[in-house]
């Protein structure tokens, strides 16, 4: 029999490797997926490119322009969808939440569809797309919430009203798309979520968002964690119950947002990575919040790098003939579309 301070010292080590080997997961992949392209380049070529001035110019261009800037927005985006995930199911109690399922990404991409289509390009210029994305994606979150307010520990019927407002606004969105089909293969990619022709100019635009949310992400674990115990039990301990929830909501859909408006929508990468990080270090927010960060910023940078092997011809009007590689998001809704029906399942079966 193991004593408790034992029993506590595993656990220490086991949280400890929960963020280190995907730390080192990351950084292998980074190499990886540099790497990787129509010009294969080796990891002793990365590495050289990377860190030394002498390496051959096209190798320093393709690294540092090209696939570098991909490869940190992927992390950046990862990271933010994974908190959000993760935050999002703490606060509503809900293992079956994540952004793309309660609306936030959804709502966000219609609302930076309607800013790009319709809205005066001065206001564009002046106004920060993110915004604009935090505005749609917001709404909608805080719609399905409130049509769930009374029934906030049933898992299934939220899950279902996410799906069923995520339809409707999806629909929405490929009605303005359809209707305004200048750039739709582009804008189409966008929605279904993509990394294809990131640059620093997106890196520029999502670190900042990054940096910021997941600070305050951090800030909050204590009140997420009281939260946690339930309604009475967190004003019994002097929280203010519906402020926290307010704040965490904002900070999760915000990062859902700012993802969107670089990358799009990509669905899952905020449900399985907080779900394998609670299994690792449990539910209490100060480990799972960054475990969970982590290991989404690990699951969409090899997303992407299994999309970039895989090629297909965009049947757009004018653009038969152009091969792009599978978008990210669909590779991301491949995994996890199975992973949430399992969810979805053991859910009922608990009812």
């Amino acid at each position: 029999m193991l004593n408790q301070g034992e029993i506590q010292k595993k656990r220490a080590r086991k949280r400890q490797l929960s963020i280190l080997l995907p730390l080192v997961g990351i950084a292998i992949l980074f190499v990886l997926h540099i790497g990787l392209g129509k010009t294969m380049l080796t990891p002793d070529e990365v590495i050289r490119a990377l860190f030394r001035h002498d390496a051959d110019e096209g190798f320093r261009h393709i690294v540092w322009n090209l696939r570098f800037p991909r490869a940190l927005v992927a992390i950046a985006a990862g990271m933010m969808l994974g908190t959000a995930g993760a935050i999002l199911q703490v606060i509503m109690r809900n293992p079956l939440v994540e952004p793309g399922l309660i609306g936030a990404s959804s709502g966000a991409v219609l609302m930076a569809v309607l800013w790009i289509s319709y809205a005066p390009n001065a206001w564009t210029e002046f106004i920060p797309l993110p915004f604009i994305a935090l505005l749609g994606g917001l709404s909608a979150v805080m719609l399905v919430y409130a049509m769930n307010a009374r029934q906030q520990g049933n898992g299934a019927r939220l899950a279902l009203l996410g799906v069923i407002l995520t339809a409707i606004l999806q629909s929405a969105t490929s009605l303005l798309l359809l209707k305004n089909q200048q750039g739709l293969s582009t804008i189409f990619l966008w929605t279904f979520g993509s990394l294809n022709g990131r640059g620093w100019s997106s890196w520029t635009m999502l670190w900042p968002w990054a940096a910021v949310g997941l600070l305050l992400a951090m800030r909050y674990t204590r009140e997420a964690e009281v939260l946690q115990l339930g309604d009475s039990t967190a004003q019994g301990l002097g929280l203010s119950v519906n402020r926290a929830r307010f704040i965490l909501l904002i900070i999760a859909t915000a990062l859902t947002a700012a993802s969107v408006s670089v990358v799009g929508a990509i669905g899952f990468i905020g449900l399985i990575g907080p779900h394998i990080a609670s299994l690792l270090v449990g539910r209490r927010p100060v480990y799972l919040f960054p475990v969970s960060a982590l290991l989404a910023a690990l699951l969409l940078l090899a997303s992407d790098w299994i999309g970039q092997s895989l090629t297909l011809r965009l049947p757009f009007p004018g653009m038969e003939n152009h091969v792009t590689s599978l978008p990210v998001g669909g590779v991301t809704t491949l995994l996890g579309a199975p992973f949430f029906l399992y969810l979805l399942r053991k859910a009922l079966v608990k009812k």
